[in-house]
């Protein structure tokens, strides 16, 4: 994390040394929430919600168009026991992970966004990008926190199985947001988006449960941590062998929303002369 925060403001100190650019650059931070969805728990989005947070830099192009730097950090978790769903709560997985996120970001703003014209201070927007996001999903068992990708619940890395998956992937996040310039240098906003990860395993639960003989090969963790049924309902759970643990076809993914708060390293009056130069639309 402290290597992320270096190089996001290291770019800000490029930027700010750079007269021509640093007129239209912000520093901002974030402050909200985020909440997972994925296998565990499936269909209970707002129920995991918990604290998040982060930092950005944006280079605005022109009123319409911005790109930025994202870097978020928060906590995934997700507990089949607060489903409403008996048989997802029998199922009995439960997870949490800190997850970090460096995004490239381009915003396109509906309105003009012209910080120093008092008829320009408001612009809902629409914005996109890709990222990478890296993640390490534990569990609670018997009072210890285990790291469950390194003990291959689904059989990963025995012979004939996949590979354990990777704590670092790939991220699409798009959303929506609005901003308002409180002043010609200072900017509030709120801002909500979805993102779309290449991982079904950030809450490790993705294929089917395999027998207690072939996951001996991982060890009394595995075994013990693939089905957890018997757990909940006190009984055998050998007839699952075989059925599905989660659903593969559908990666996790998560949602983050909240507020930001940035300060503009340009001159007050410094787009007048992007204004000359760019023609002002109300509207597409």
């Amino acid at each position: 994390m402290t290597t992320l925060l270096k190089y996001l403001l290291g770019i800000s100190f490029l930027l700010s040394t750079s007269n021509s650019m640093a007129q239209y650059v912000e520093i901002g931070l974030f402050g909200g929430a985020i909440s997972f969805d994925g296998d565990v728990n499936k269909g209970s989005l707002l129920s995991n919600t918990q604290p998040a947070f982060g930092a950005f830099v944006r280079y605005n192009i022109n009123p319409h168009i911005t790109t930025r730097i994202n870097f978020h950090k928060g906590t995934l978790k997700a507990d089949d026991n607060n489903s409403s769903d008996l048989a997802i709560r029998q199922r009995n997985f439960n997870f949490q992970s800190d997850l970090m996120e460096l995004s490239v970001i381009g915003e396109i703003n509906i309105l003009p966004f012209v910080p120093d014209d008092p008829n320009h201070v408001f612009a809902p927007y629409l914005w996109a990008g890709i990222g990478v996001c890296w993640f390490d999903p534990t569990t609670n068992y018997q009072g210890k926190i285990i790291h469950l990708q390194a003990i291959g619940t689904e059989g990963q890395g025995l012979e004939g199985n996949a590979a354990k998956y990777g704590l670092t992937q790939l991220t699409v996040p798009l959303g929506i947001g609005l901003k308002y310039a409180l002043s010609p240098r200072i900017h509030i906003g709120l801002e909500i988006g979805y993102r779309y990860t290449t991982s079904d395993y950030i809450d490790d639960v993705s294929t089917v449960y395999l027998s207690p003989k072939t996951l001996q090969q991982n060890g009394d963790l595995a075994v013990a941590l693939s089905n957890r049924t018997a757990e909940y309902t006190g009984l055998p759970a050998n007839d699952l062998i075989g059925a599905r643990r989660g659903n593969s076809n559908n990666k996790d993914s998560y949602l983050l929303w909240g507020v930001h708060l940035s300060v503009s390293l340009y001159r007050n009056n410094a787009y007048r002369g992007k204004k000359r130069n760019f023609k002002i639309t109300k509207w597409f």
